[in-house]
């Protein structure tokens, strides 16, 4: 059942994460790395496939080793948590449910840039 479990949380963070590719504010790399956490716990054949992706594999390499998130990629996830708490300001039109996104993106993005931006500075 525990297995289950976490293959259907490795899943579900590969679908939000791929979703995360084409909405803006839904982050890709946090998913990403939620996921290969369960498929380490649940599955070493989704696991592999996970590291081993051509374009995710990289990222989750760096930060399995290491703990290292680009610069780049901390960057483009500010930008995008931006304009995600504006667009959907502009589409819900509550402003405590808006706060409470910022909020939320707020302390993901500062949890994200407390890891490094690259091995050197490790």
């Amino acid at each position: 059942m525990k297995r289950l479990i976490l293959l259907i949380i490795g899943w579900s963070c590969v679908g939000l994460a791929f979703l995360g590719i084409f909405l803006p504010g839904i982050p890709t790399t946090p998913f990403l790395i939620v996921a290969l956490w369960a498929f380490a716990k649940s599955s070493k054949k989704f696991y592999s496939w996970l590291l081993n992706h051509k374009r995710f594999g990289p990222i989750l390499k760096n930060w399995e080793s290491d703990r290292v998130v680009p610069l780049k990629g901390k960057i483009l996830m500010i930008i995008f948590q931006i304009f995600a708490v504006i667009m959907f300001h502009l589409t819900v039109q509550n402003i405590y449910l808006t706060i409470l996104l910022a909020i939320i993106l707020f302390i993901v993005a500062s949890w994200v840039m407390t890891f490094p931006s690259d091995l050197k500075k490790k």
